[in-house]
């Protein structure tokens, strides 16, 4: 199989240094005001940056509520981000998310801010945060990839870190 061609491949900055991690300020679903903070003790934060135009978007849109699917405990939190209202379209959004016919006003914030702070270049992208920092993030090629990237974050990182409180 020949390999692709990565000339253009942008890499992720990595190093020692851990990021810190800043609360999600946006909107629901509805355009009322939410901001989820971060920087606490307790619990895993898996925050999923996805788009409504974005193929490799699909199967995350498609997951189970439930933290374990995403190699998460089931008290830690995933949060999906969008971009804004003026980038994406609050029912486009609240249609993908909601096929489990759950509330889903809990589990996703519309945030530009959000994507300039995680400094998210696009879609589909995951970050992990534990406590006051990012623990690890990247590109979420798959659901599977993400919870082995999480599952290996949390063993070399014992101990619960932080849930958002909205």
């Amino acid at each position: 199989m020949r390999r692709p061609e990565l000339g253009d491949v942008v890499g992720i900055p990595v190093g020692v240094r851990r990021l810190p991690a800043s609360d999600v300020d946006g909107s629901d679903l509805e355009g009322r005001p939410r901001t989820l903070s971060l920087a606490s003790a307790g619990h895993w934060t898996l925050l999923l940056f996805l788009g409504s135009r974005c193929d490799g978007c699909l199967p995350f849109w498609t997951l189970p509520p439930e933290p374990t699917a995403c190699g998460l405990g089931p008290q830690d939190a995933v949060v999906v981000v969008t971009r804004g209202p003026g980038a994406e379209e609050p029912g486009a959004i609240a249609a993908l998310a909601g096929r489990h016919h759950v509330d889903v006003s809990g589990l996703v914030v519309m945030s530009d801010a959000a994507w300039r702070s995680y400094r998210v270049l696009g879609p589909p992208f995951f970050v992990l945060v534990g406590g006051m920092e990012v623990v690890t993030e990247g590109v979420a090629w798959s659901v599977e990839q993400v919870a082995a990237d999480v599952a290996r974050a949390r063993r070399a990182r014992p101990g619960r870190q932080a849930a958002p409180r909205a």
